[in-house]
């Protein structure tokens, strides 16, 4: 429901013309919050029971994002980023190695499979906050490149507060906002 009203908002806000490039960065930005909050579940306990769904729904995000992206973006044709600048085109690479490695995350996200991998799948869904951090990096390398500069902002933003939960998370420390007091 949220991205259907985020995209009626996006018909008031962007210029004639430009709503395809806007619905394209709004899933994207979709994408990474559900990234981040996924990241903050391990802080704010009442986050922890919509994990899985906040996983996938930044695969699914991610996956029409890039969709979007080809289409409207590289004119339907996946082979038109080799005529990119190259600045441009390792920005888009970031963004398609981070969704590819969220794929296998997206997998393996469900009970009956993580009783059948065993302690394999912990060690691969580790990745996940540095695809988040890739996926920040994308964002705010590709970044908004249509105009709407509080867009530019919110992309610097998002990296920040990436960078600031990755390593956050990769600290052995109590949860801030846990519901026991130990």
């Amino acid at each position: 429901m949220l991205p259907l009203n985020l995209e009626l908002l996006l018909t008031l806000v962007a210029p004639a013309g430009a709503l395809a490039e806007r619905r394209e960065e709004l899933y994207g930005f979709l994408s990474l919050l559900a990234l981040l909050l996924v990241l903050l579940t391990r802080r704010l306990m009442w986050l922890r029971p919509y994990r899985r769904a906040l996983g996938l729904a930044a695969f699914v995000y991610g996956l029409y994002h890039g969709w979007l992206a080809v289409q409207h973006v590289l004119q339907g044709d996946p082979s038109n980023l080799l005529f990119l600048n190259q600045g441009t085109q390792a920005s888009y690479w970031a963004g398609i190695v981070a969704l590819a490695g969220l794929l296998p995350l997206a997998l393996t996200s469900f009970s009956g499979v993580q009783r059948r991998m065993g302690r394999g799948w912990k060690r691969l869904h580790r990745a996940g906050p540095w695809l988040t951090l890739l996926s920040a990096l994308h964002t705010a390398w590709a970044g908004v490149h249509f105009g709407l500069s509080p867009l530019k902002g919110a992309s610097v933003l998002l990296l920040s507060l990436s960078l600031f939960l990755f390593f956050l998370r990769t600290r052995k420390s109590v949860p801030v906002f846990s519901r026991s007091s130990e």
